[in-house]
């Protein structure tokens, strides 16, 4: 009997994981060039495409719009026809439907690049393939918007097919974007279910504390960062709120301390969100010297 090495057959998931790896760096390279992630702070651009302004993500609030607008241009292709001598009204508010839905689709293009190109690991291989079949719905109903415009009364059958076959491509592609905050925690605020103490813990000695330096402490089993200026001492969540990036390992710039891993900024004093991707503030806990020891508790909210 003789022995027979087998090399091992690649899963299907390696090698969809592979071709999106392949692809992945350079991608998010270009996706962080065109929004705004390599540019200095403030980054404005970057802020206002992740949603920080509003206090919310902005790319899911924008993809209900073309998901909507698109799923009434199915409905009516299909009211059209089941009968297009008579419903021939059916097939020029499909048309109003495929354009509603390409321009918010631009939004939402533009607010996912955003947020995927601070993705890693698996996160970013179902984003790159949530977005690679968002892509192909915008294709395809531009095509079809093309030829409805060419066709006497707004009407063709191939225009409403491959309507159809974006539709499906935007379920699957909505199946993989729950699939990113659901299951993969991407976009989800790492800081919600933080526990909060009721009383103040000591932390520190107040004479161990130099001004000027980030500190990072536990209060009710969460990581803290504390900072003293002067004689004041401010604290917040040492978990950034946008992916839980370590804030005591960043840059501190004045009262400004930039998370490490995406460079979102917040305000020592306050926890306010300066810059993004973040859009929630970091947590704040009231601070106070009692018998030479720092206490700290957490502030109700954010």
């Amino acid at each position: 009997m003789s022995d027979t090495t087998h090399e091992p057959v690649p899963s299907t998931t390696n090698v969809w994981q592979s071709f999106a790896d392949r692809f992945g760096d350079s991608l998010q390279a270009l996706a962080r060039a065109l929004t705004g992630g390599t540019q200095k702070p403030p980054r404005f651009l970057k802020s206002l495409l992740s949603g920080t302004f509003g206090g919310h993500p902005l790319h899911p609030a924008i993809t209900d719009i073309p998901i909507g607008a698109w799923t009434l241009t199915a409905i009516l292709d299909i009211i059209w026809l089941a009968a297009p001598a008579s419903n021939s009204w059916a097939a020029r508010g499909a048309l109003v439907g495929a354009i509603v839905g390409l321009i918010a689709a631009l939004g939402a293009l533009f607010t996912g690049l955003a947020d995927w190109s601070d993705t890693y690991g698996a996160e970013r291989t179902v984003g790159f393939y949530h977005g690679l079949l968002n892509t192909a719905a915008f294709l395809l109903y531009l095509v079809s918007l093309i030829l409805r415009l060419l066709s006497p009364l707004n009407e063709s059958i191939a225009a409403a097919v491959l309507g159809f076959i974006g539709f499906v491509a935007i379920l699957v592609a909505g199946y993989l974007g729950g699939d990113m905050v659901f299951v993969k925690g991407t976009n989800v605020n790492h800081t919600a279910w933080e526990a909060a103490g009721e009383d103040f813990e000591p932390v520190l000695p107040a004479s161990n504390i130099e001004e000027g330096h980030l500190y990072r402490v536990t209060v009710a089993g969460v990581p803290v960062v504390l900072l003293r200026r002067g004689e004041q001492y401010y604290a917040i969540s040492a978990t950034c709120p946008h992916a839980g990036g370590p804030l005591d390992e960043g840059t501190l710039d004045g009262d400004v301390v930039e998370c490490p891993w995406h460079g979102s900024r917040f305000c020592v004093r306050d926890g306010r969100v300066l810059t993004g991707p973040a859009t929630v503030p970091a947590p704040r806990y009231a601070v106070r010297v009692r018998n030479g020891q720092v206490e700290l508790r957490r502030l109700g909210g954010h």
